[in-house]
């Protein structure tokens, strides 16, 4: 659990709010308790004053002690009492005396006669067990609220978890709760949007599968005539544009399944001389044709990545810079851990973020060509392996870094 969890905090409010109550309610009854020994104090102090009056205008011990009863004074017989007290007693007095005895919290009345010693304490009950009462319910009070609070948040963290298998394109999950709260209405919203979006993403699997196979059809028939044409020039050239659209057909399929977080991304170590080699084929560049465009690296570059993915990345990107240069060649170069894809060209008009978005048309190039899918597509199959593209210009040169993709030369 992360400080930063509500739990924890709601655990630290309710935390604070039990050691403030701690301390307020023990200030409180002390000053209560302070209070009321002062009250008795002053109480006991004005019974004395007035039994030594009675004493003063010749009142025997019988009369105080019938006044003692009318205030509603019983004797003390408890023994360890009278023993804690009894070193406030002078045994040497001989005449009748009444005065404040204390034994710690507790006050008291003795009255010493030359034939006896009497302990007396009103009947007024004090209320410090109300006290101690009410501060028990208000730490109870407080202490349900917590375990209720907690409880209603709990099923916050098996929503997190649910949430986690959706974000990693996981759709059988379930998270509906029977809580009428905030919480429960939440959890119940998102299982429906759950539901809806895997409906959704069902019927665009079979939308996009169908698509597919009514292209592939025609393709097929397509390659099994152009294999029956005399001329080989003209064969070849037929079976390698049905070949290039049946590729399109694959790599949108790809691009679809990554995107719907259903590709399983393994990366393992390659020569970039054989990813090349799969790329070339892609552009249809004949490896006899391929020095007149490319100036591509002449050493053994070893890269670690999904084959197919960084193969669809430095397809888009080569093709891109194929468009767009302004004459020369398209660089591929392997420079630390990066391979850099470079191009002569006019700087871009707009951000390089906004030719990262799908179907971007720059509107101010008028030989702009294509859907505005390539950049798209080569930095999302990067990010799906988690290897960034950065670019740059300067001095008239377009650079696109693949970063952390080299691992030895």
């Amino acid at each position: 659990m992360t400080k930063n969890s509500i739990i924890v905090k709601i655990t630290i409010l309710f935390a604070v709010a039990l050691l403030s109550l701690s301390a307020f309610s023990f200030y409180f009854i002390k000053m209560q308790i302070d209070k009321e020994s002062s009250e008795s104090q002053r109480k006991y102090g004005q019974f004395i004053a007035t039994i030594n009056q009675i004493m003063r205008y010749g009142g025997n011990v019988e009369l105080i002690e019938k006044y003692l009863a009318e205030l509603e004074f019983h004797i003390v017989n408890d023994d360890q009492i009278k023993e804690n007290l009894s070193k406030q007693i002078d045994p040497h007095f001989k005449g009748v005396i009444a005065k404040i005895v204390r034994d710690n919290e507790s006050i008291y009345l003795l009255l010493q006669t030359p034939e006896r010693v009497t302990l007396y304490r009103d009947s007024f009950k004090t209320v410090f067990k109300n006290y101690y009462l009410l501060t028990f319910i208000a730490f109870f009070i407080v202490v349900f609220l917590y375990v209720l609070v907690i409880k209603s948040l709990l099923p916050l963290k098996s929503l997190r978890k649910e949430i986690r298998k959706f974000a990693e394109g996981r759709t059988d999950i379930h998270c509906a709760l029977e809580q009428n709260d905030e919480i429960g209405e939440l959890a119940n919203e998102f299982d429906n949007a759950v539901k809806k979006i895997a409906a959704l993403n069902e019927s665009r699997h079979l939308f996009l599968r169908t698509i597919m196979h009514e292209l592939k059809t025609p393709l097929t028939k397509g390659r099994i005539v152009a294999e029956m044409i005399d001329s080989p020039k003209q064969k070849e050239r037929l079976c390698s544009v049905f070949h290039r659209l049946n590729g399109l057909i694959d790599e949108f399929a790809k691009i679809e399944e990554m995107s719907s977080k259903n590709y399983q991304v393994s990366k393992n170590e390659y020569r970039l001389h054989a990813i090349l080699h799969h790329v070339l084929k892609k552009l249809m560049i004949e490896s006899e044709q391929a020095p007149t465009l490319l100036d591509l690296p002449a050493q053994e570059v070893i890269v670690k990545a999904d084959f197919e993915l960084l193969s669809l990345a430095i397809k888009n990107l080569l093709d891109n810079a194929l468009k767009y240069s302004h004459g020369g060649k398209v660089f591929l170069e392997a420079r630390g851990d990066s391979l850099n894809v470079k191009n002569f060209g006019a700087p871009l008009p707009y951000p390089i973020e906004e030719y990262f978005k799908p179907f971007f048309k720059d509107a101010k190039n008028p030989h702009s060509q294509g859907l505005g899918l390539g950049l798209y597509i080569a930095k999302s199959t990067l990010e799906a392996q988690g290897l960034p593209l950065l670019y740059q210009y300067e001095e008239g040169v377009h650079q696109f870094t693949l970063k952390g993709v080299v691992v030895e030369k």
